[in-house]
Parts: structure tokens; C-alpha cells; sequence
């Protein structure tokens, strides 16, 4: 199985970037996410912070400007891969409002 983990992400356009930490958008019909949830359970530490050092490292070398999210495929061996950036807020932005207070 593949699981679909998003990390949240906002950058100055300097070189500031900082995670708003992820979510587990696994559950799916139709390609639409029906369900996320934060933090992304049984998401091992290290590969957690790894992801989101990733994400933050991606935003800095590109000079992000905005909040956006980093999309990434997990396998069951802990192996991720990159998926996209959705350089924009997302309508599921209040789960990371929620995380985040």
C-alpha cells in the first residue's frame, strides 16, 4: 500500500521556510481525499522528520514565497517519494490550522 503524506509549508521568497507539519491523506475515492489526518498516524519519527526537512529543503532552494504543501508517496518499506507542490492554500488548510493553534 501507498500512503499519501502532505507537508505543509510556508517560505518568505529570503530563504525562510518553515513546516507546518503533515498530514496522512490516505483515504481516497476517486483520487479526491476524503480524509486527512494530523499528524500522520503511525508515521515513524525518522522518516517524519526527514520528509519535512526534504519539504523545507525544496522550498529554500526554489526561494518559496506563499503557504503550500509538499506532496509525497510513503511505501511500506519507508521509502518516500516526491509527488508535487501545491503552491497554494488548500481548502483542507484548517486541519493545519488545528495542528498549529
Amino acid at each position: 500500500m501507498m500512503y499519501d503524506i502532505i507537508v505543509s509549508a510556508t517560505g518568505d521568497g529570503v530563504g525562510n521556510v518553515v513546516h507546518l507539519f503533515e498530514r496522512d491523506c490516505s483515504v481516497q475515492r476517486r483520487h479526491q481525499k476524503v480524509v486527512e489526518i494530523a499528524p500522520a498516524p503511525q508515521l515513524p519519527s525518522h522518516i517524519q522528520e526527514s520528509m519535512t526537512a526534504d519539504a523545507i529543503r525544496l522550498a529554500k532552494h526554489v526561494g518559496y514565497q506563499n503557504a503550500g504543501t509538499v506532496e509525497f508517496l510513503l511505501d511500506n518499506n519507508g521509502n518516500y517519494f516526491f509527488i508535487e507542490v501545491n503552491a497554494r492554500l488548500q481548502v483542507e488548510h484548517t486541519v493545519t490550522e488545528n495542528v498549529t493553534g
